[in-house]
């Protein structure tokens, strides 16, 4: 239907105030600017708490180390006072706030709480002793406030410092040395930890615990999992046995969010399946004398067909 405005309109369903509010918006005339907003405000925060770290190290000899973390405790302390005078009792289901600006405000506690914790270990030098808690602690912090407070982007926060704490870690450092992976065990930590978090995206639903949260889970679950796979190809010797996990995982899981329209899914799970179906017609093909033939071709017409399918097939995902 190519104006459901004006059908809208004219079955009655809309007044004509709302009729021209959504010509508006349907014509362009006005756009939102949610998400713009969102990134500066998170950009903000970032800056915010870069600033204070600047001033504690540019003053830390004038201003003295206990005073500064006083300082921090009471930033700390007063957001909480705001956070706790607005926010709702918990509940299973989605809880929203009326202040406009509760989230950003639970991230930036957050972000302090961990900053004041990173202060204190370094001026008592317990670094050293607490070097394998500290990640598991951050994670907790932020599960703990993401679950209270329901908000998802501490729970990605909270997921985040689990894998850390986990081992499973990945900086332009790491790619600059070639030490993606930094033990024999990391492939496995990342699988094991990308199906726990998949379950948990199952389990918040079914159990009806925070339903909402399931995305985030199984978005980090997917990824984790098959760079997990992925990275168990190239850093083992059991290269065919993980390619072929992907693969099967990959082909299993395209399937699966075909049907439920899940495109982001999908398309994790064709891009992993694509890399281990393709590292394995190359293991393939390596001896053969013709074989190079094949490798000119291959990527070429594989991307050219997968990018005609996906653009013949988009609508199939339209409610996306």
């Amino acid at each position: 239907m190519d104006n459901i405005n004006k059908t809208l309109f004219e079955q009655k369903h809309i007044s004509k105030q709302q009729f021209a509010f959504f010509e508006s918006i349907r014509k362009e005339e006005i756009i939102s600017l949610y998400y713009e907003l969102r990134i500066l405000l998170y950009i903000g925060i970032l800056l915010f708490t870069g600033g204070v770290s600047y001033l504690i190290y540019e003053n830390i000899g004038s201003l003295g180390h206990i005073l500064m973390m006083l300082l921090l405790s009471g930033l700390i302390f007063t957001g909480f006072y705001y956070i706790n005078k607005f926010a709702n009792p918990y509940a299973h289901n989605l809880v929203t706030v009326k202040l406009a600006y509760f989230d950003y405000l639970l991230i930036l506690v957050s972000l302090l709480i961990i900053g004041l914790f990173t202060y204190i270990q370094v001026y008592f030098e317990l670094v050293a002793a607490l070097a394998s808690w500290s990640s598991y602690l951050s994670a907790s912090l932020f599960f703990f406030m993401a679950y209270r407070y329901d908000n998802r982007a501490l729970l990605a926060m909270g997921i985040t410092a689990l894998a850390a704490a986990l081992g499973f870690t990945i900086s332009p450092i790491d790619w600059k040395a070639n030490t993606w992976v930094s033990t024999n065990y990391t492939h496995l930590i990342a699988i094991l930890l990308g199906v726990s978090l998949f379950v948990s995206g199952y389990l918040s639903e079914k159990e009806n615990i925070k339903p909402h949260f399931k995305f985030t889970y199984q978005n980090f679950g997917l990824i984790t999992f098959y760079l997990g796979c992925l990275s168990g190809i190239f850093y083992t010797d059991l290269d065919k046995t993980y390619a072929l996990l992907a693969l099967t995982s990959g082909v299993i899981m395209s399937i699966h969010t075909w049907k439920i329209k899940a495109f982001l899914f999908f398309l994790y799970s064709n891009i992993s399946a694509y890399i281990a179906f393709s590292y394995l017609f190359f293991e393939l093909i390596s001896n053969t004398s013709d074989g190079y033939i094949l490798l000119i071709y291959y990527f070429p017409c594989t991307c050219i067909g997968y990018i005609v399918f996906l653009v013949k097939k988009k609508s199939h995902f339209a409610h996306e």
